[in-house]
């Protein structure tokens, strides 16, 4: 039966819908494959280009003049001097007469500078005090003053101002072995950043042993650090003696060059008798690499800690025979007397004093500085 013209029309039209659906497919499908090429390409280059490599943020050390450092440290310590002489200061400002001895002791007893130290100062003060004719502000003023540059005089080498290299004391050849010691919290990995960074900018080839192999975040924090500070850190992945870790640290420092070798170790207690027969092995067994390793067997403390720091260095001093102390966070703490208690107690040298954030916040400790900050 021939089709009608509707019916021929209608077929026609139907064909032509499909051609056209065919065709914008076809198209469409084109167009994907030109894009996903070309996207395909991209990729291509720019996993085959280079990557450049992020570079640690560049260590500034802007340059400090004495004048500077005076003010800033005057800042730093104001707690310090408003808590221990601020008082003294604020007895003579009433218009009661006497001496005011019994205060005064009291003030210094809850100073942070320990019994030993408030003792030799009350001494001081008394002999002086008996041969003047009047008990006034500045008399009382200078005769600390002078009594606590003496005690500081006893512990430091140098009262002036220095630099970190004028601190510490190198070996006649070879590398320099740094130990630090200290509880945690006190802020050792942050001083060890610090003092690398330092050194390195001095022109010194520094390698830092991550010997703390208890905290699993330890090793990571010391590597932002030290990249930040651009010197080498030795952390063999699988070694948890760190005994093994200094040993193997140091024998490389010798054999490549090292100028100084900063040796990390895990915070512990003075009351934990096995970590700190620990770390007593860990002295003996660099001992085997330089005998006189290490040079410098520093205990980082927290300023904050008052009494309880002068404790810790005590038991740390017994065991390892300590030869200076880093006073961190000095600055915003009313407990910065604790450095006269060191001094006077345990006559352990202050090396170092952090006071602030920035890696040159932590500087070389001047007892001159100091005593003219808490007496203003």
């Amino acid at each position: 039966m021939p089709l009608s013209h509707e019916q021929l029309v209608e077929i026609l039209f139907g064909l032509g819908a499909v051609l056209f659906t065919a065709i914008v497919v076809g198209i469409m499908l084109k167009f994907f494959r030109i894009v996903r090429k070309e996207k395909r390409e991209e990729i291509s280059q720019v996993s085959e280009a280079p990557t450049p490599t992020p570079s640690a943020p560049e260590v500034s050390l802007p340059k400090t003049t004495v004048a500077e450092v005076e003010v800033n440290l005057k800042e730093a310590l104001k707690k310090t001097e408003e808590n221990l002489f601020g008082r003294i200061r604020a007895l003579f400002k009433t218009e009661a007469s006497g001496q005011h001895l019994d205060e005064i002791e009291e003030i210094l007893y809850t100073s942070d500078l320990g019994p030993l130290t408030v003792q030799r100062l009350m001494g001081a003060l008394q002999e002086k005090l008996s041969k003047a004719e009047r008990a006034d502000y500045e008399t009382i003023r200078e005769t600390l003053k002078t009594e606590i540059k003496n005690i500081f005089a006893g512990s430091e080498k140098v009262f002036s101002a220095e630099g970190i290299l004028e601190k510490i004391c190198f070996a006649p050849s070879g590398p320099t072995v740094l130990m630090i010691v200290g509880v945690n919290g006190a802020g050792k990995t942050t001083s060890i950043g610090k003092i690398s960074a330092q050194l390195a900018k001095q022109g010194k080839k520094v390698l830092v042993a991550a010997g703390d192999t208890f905290r699993a975040a330890a090793g990571g924090q010391l590597k932002v650090w030290t990249d930040r500070a651009h010197v080498e850190i030795f952390s063999p992945e699988g070694v948890t003696d760190p005994s093994a870790v200094a040993y193997d640290a140091l024998a490389k420092a010798k054999a490549q060059s090292y100028d100084i070798l900063i040796v990390d170790t895990a915070g512990r207690l003075h009351t934990q008798a096995n970590l700190m027969e620990e770390i007593k092995k860990i002295k003996r067994v660099m001992a085997k690499v330089i005998p006189e390793a290490p040079h410098e067997t520093l205990i980082v403390l927290d300023a904050n800690s008052g009494q309880n720091a002068l404790m810790q260095a005590r038991e740390f001093h017994k065991a390892l025979g300590l030869t200076g102390a880093i006073l961190t966070k000095m600055d915003g703490t009313a407990k910065g007397g604790v450095a006269v208690g060191l001094a006077q107690e345990l006559q352990i040298p202050i090396k170092l004093i952090g006071v602030g954030e920035r890696i040159q916040d932590l500087r070389a400790f001047s007892a001159q500085e100091f005593v003219d900050s808490i007496f203003q």
